[in-house]
């Protein structure tokens, strides 16, 4: 395998712990008016207990994790502005238009994906309580925005840092970035997509994003047709 490759597959696989680490982090109690810090804290545990309560049904049909990403994550994330940053340069250039469309597509791009990469590992994994500690808040939660630092202990190899990038919206404090052992997940996204967008243009681009997840979405419905065909 080409160096190439291999940093390519080592950056899909941050990506896929950033996001995996994002879905525990998340409940529907409301913790807006806590510090950022004690809010992932406490919410890491009640994300942690939904997985592990629907962990046979999800096996069955990863719907049900899409549906909680949907109902527990989402309204967490300050998707706007990460994809703002992940567009870079090309947000400014974009209609209004084509940054709904994208601010759509990207949404569902990290919904459907990741939903079936967490899938995957919580068919080999059960994630424990205590996977995931969190820093002492280093910022004041005064400021607009701060980071949020954390570390997470795997059943097997060392620890890892992770730093969660949040913004105090007038809806609370929503993450818009995670950095998993100093790598951005938006700079990655960012670093792709402007690939792509050099070569096919920006239209062209959203176009082709709106198709990958008609893909996603047929994989997962074929999946669910095989479980259903092979009880």
């Amino acid at each position: 395998m080409s160096e190439k490759s291999l940093s390519k597959n080592r950056l899909q696989h941050i990506n896929t712990v950033g996001f995996i680490l994002l879905l525990t982090l998340f409940s529907k109690l409301a913790f807006a008016s806590m510090p950022p810090d004690k809010m992932l804290e406490a919410a890491t545990q009640n994300m942690i207990s939904a997985l592990q309560e629907q962990h046979e049904a999800i096996q069955q049909d990863h719907r049900v994790l899409y549906g909680l990403i949907e109902e527990i994550l989402l309204p967490h994330i300050d998707i706007i502005t990460a994809s703002r940053m992940v567009l870079g340069k090309h947000w400014r250039q974009a209609s209004k238009k084509q940054k709904l469309r994208f601010i759509r597509a990207f949404r569902e791009l990290l919904t459907r994906f990741y939903s079936s990469a967490l899938a995957e590992y919580l068919s080999k994994h059960k994630v424990k309580s205590d996977f995931i500690t969190f820093q002492p808040l280093r910022e004041s939660p005064q400021q607009k925005r701060l980071t949020v630092y954390a570390e997470v202990h795997p059943s097997r190899g060392d620890k890892v840092s992770v730093n969660y990038r949040m913004r105090n919206t007038k809806k609370g404090w929503k993450v818009y970035d995670v950095a998993i052992a100093g790598i951005s997940v938006i700079s990655t996204y960012r670093t792709s997509f402007a690939s792509e967008i050099k070569r096919k243009g920006l239209e062209p681009f959203i176009q082709s994003i709106e198709k990958r997840n008609d893909a996603l979405l047929r994989a997962v419905q074929d999946k669910v047709a095989q479980v259903s065909q092979n009880p």
